[in-house]
């Protein structure tokens, strides 16, 4: 009885110490539908929709280099329309998004694309390539 105590306090330390570091809950994401393949990666401070997560699709070998953010939902329209936008977010597989991009609702990457930092993705990026800038453009193929 006491071990399962302290299993419990190490878990809800370790929580606590992930939180502070800016790591995201996957566990709690993906129970709240977050659908992630194999092989991905989320560096420190990466946020990915906690409300809207499961609208949001993540590949296999997939890579979040620090303060990624995802967002599956649109409150700018809130005040002026009395509702939030919503819609699908999908990553590919073999995926690379650089540093402080961020990938807006409604946004479909292929696969084999590398996403450069500072990003702002807001269309739909296609199979090999790389795109980057704001807004986020093909800038060379990978074939």
């Amino acid at each position: 009885m006491k071990n399962v105590g302290i299993s419990k306090m190490k878990k809800i330390i370790e929580k606590i110490k992930a939180k502070i570091r800016g790591t995201i809950d996957l566990e709690r994401l993906i129970k709240d539908g977050l659908s992630v393949g194999d092989n991905f990666h989320a560096q420190e401070g990466v946020i990915i929709d906690p409300g809207h997560c499961w609208l949001i699709e993540i590949g296999n070998n997939v890579t979040l280099a620090p303060r990624v953010h995802i967002l599956a939902h649109d409150a700018s329209t809130k005040n002026i329309l009395g509702y939030t936008k919503i819609s699908n977010v999908k990553i590919g597989n073999n995926v690379f998004v650089g540093m402080y991009a961020t990938i807006l609702k409604g946004v479909h990457i292929g696969n084999n694309v590398i996403i450069g930092a500072n990003s702002l993705v807001n269309k739909n990026i296609p199979d090999n390539c790389v795109a980057a800038g704001n807004p986020c453009k093909v800038i060379m193929s990978l074939d």
